[in-house]
């Protein structure tokens, strides 16, 4: 079986399991989802993956399970080094899950873990919006919000593999409660989440639908949120001087001028030149990015180890 073959990733989130396995060039072959058993706990959710990483597996020829590795995009902090979930804002319960160990126990094949957001740039950078791009910033608003940072054609993780958690800085003090236990947080004013209960509405998706007939309220809430993204985008912006920035989540397909809103509230935050240089971009790769970033991490490890063995 060629390297490609070899890899079963996952993109794990607080609504859904996604599992792919992959032809020899890197395209998806078989897919399996299930909704994610997100109340009962890691060691539930532990076995979800495992069960649909095998019935994407059982497809394959070739080698024994020992010679596939999974690639894991989990959404929360997390120290790919240890593989180690050290939280995740909405997986209750999980808290220094050891998830790499557990996969590898119960599958008996190699596992990699990665923060979701960096694994979306990276697919990405690689695939997507950011092709060609050497410093390159994902983010993605949806039921959270977070980021992945690509410098010099490089996936940044930061000094213990925990960078990109842009919907953890405080924008408002003392504002609304986060999942993270912090108060005013991004997330918890401008995410997915907290534009439904801003407005008291069932989901993000149906402030949207309000706002689009009409409703006053439910357009002053979806103001309210482009303007914190935008005004924290363009302190990125000012920080990092990034050669593009590309958005995903649902979020960002807001009717009601929420994207045009977020690029004024960027413009109000950012220095002309830093922002001139930076292309505003939309995500290419839609719900594959995890699964696809995931593919890539697993091909960056499986070269490293196809190295190491030539060099020996």
């Amino acid at each position: 079986m060629t390297e490609a073959g070899r890899i079963v990733a996952v993109d794990l989130g607080g609504t859904w399991v996604r599992v792919a396995s992959f032809e020899p060039d890197g395209t998806i072959r078989r897919r399996a989802r299930a909704a994610t058993l997100r109340d009962a706990g890691p060691e539930a959710v532990v076995a979800q993956i495992c069960a649909l990483a095998l019935e994407v597996m059982s497809a394959e020829p070739g080698p024994a399970r020992a010679e596939m590795v999974v690639a894991i995009a989990v959404p929360g902090p997390v120290d790919p080094v240890a593989g180690v979930m050290d939280g995740a804002p909405n997986l209750p319960g999980w808290r220094m899950v050891p998830l790499r160990a557990l996969v590898e126990a119960q599958l008996g094949c190699r596992c990699l873990i990665d923060h979701d957001a960096s694994l979306a740039a990276l697919g990405e950078h690689r695939r997507g919006a950011g092709r060609g791009v050497a410093d390159f910033v994902y983010i993605t608003v949806s039921t959270g919000i977070g980021a992945g940072l690509v410098f010099d054609d490089q996936l940044y993780r930061g000094g213990s593999g925990r960078a990109g958690e842009f919907g953890h800085m405080v924008v408002v003090e003392d504002g609304p409660l986060c999942h993270c236990g912090n108060r005013g947080c991004l997330e918890a004013v401008a995410s997915g989440t907290a534009i439904a209960r801003a407005a008291g509405a069932p989901s993000a998706a149906e402030v949207s639908r309000r706002a689009a007939g009409g409703e006053r309220a439910a357009q002053e809430v979806l103001a309210a949120a482009a303007r914190h993204l935008g005004l924290a985008v363009g302190g990125l912006i000012n920080l990092l001087n990034p050669d593009a920035i590309a958005f995903g989540g649902g979020v960002l397909g807001a009717g009601g001028g929420f994207w045009d809103q977020m690029v004024a509230a960027v413009a109000e935050g950012s220095f002309a030149a830093s922002r001139a240089h930076c292309q505003l971009l939309r995500s290419q790769l839609g719900e594959d990015q995890g699964l696809l970033g995931a593919y890539e991490l697993a091909q960056d490890e499986l070269a490293e180890g196809a190295a190491s063995i030539l060099l020996v």
